[in-house]
């Protein structure tokens, strides 16, 4: 990342994004509070999801290492691959839990935290597309600047689709 202004905004706007997202979880609430009820079956969904998420980070860390040693060529500076590391993971630990019925907690308004996920996309995708002009690539390397809105945009729209087959097999189930 070369240019100061755009690494104030990129941080800037991902510290908006993350006030944002918090504020929304909060009314995301049946009950208005912060914290998550949960009942015991679904903490421990939530515990092997977490593992599930955790050890595909690992893999993910390992095949570029491979790939890194292998190659002797960077292909994402540190920055994107830290990020993509982390979302790997978070979208593990969300699909397996969203599968066992283990990620909406038992205070939450299910369809509140759908609209987020449509609006996460959404926002990601609209900056996504707006950088589109930039390229993907910075001297053949795919920085967190150019990166990181397509990835969790991709990501969203992974979680959004586990989410719409999952409410369709419970219709299903029901019928």
């Amino acid at each position: 990342m070369g240019n100061y202004g755009m690494r104030i905004g990129f941080l800037t706007g991902m510290l908006v994004g993350c006030f944002l997202v918090l504020l929304f979880l909060k009314m995301t609430r049946k009950d208005g509070s912060l914290k998550c009820k949960y009942d015991e079956r679904q903490q421990l969904v939530r515990g092997r999801g977490f593992q599930y998420g955790f050890f595909s980070w690992m893999v993910f860390n390992g095949i570029y290492i491979t790939i890194d040693l292998g190659l002797g060529k960077k292909y994402m500076d540190t920055s994107m691959v830290l990020y993509c590391g982390m979302v790997v993971g978070g979208v593990v630990y969300i699909i397996y839990s969203i599968w066992h019925d283990g990620y909406f907690s038992l205070n939450e308004n299910p369809k509140r935290l759908l609209f987020l996920f449509i609006t996460i996309t959404l926002l990601n995708g609209a900056c996504a597309f707006e950088r589109i002009h930039e390229g993907l690539l910075d001297h053949g390397v795919l920085t967190l600047i150019n990166g990181a809105n397509r990835f969790l945009a991709a990501a969203a729209v992974l979680v959004l689709i586990v989410l719409f087959v999952k409410r369709y097999s419970e219709r299903k189930k029901t019928e």
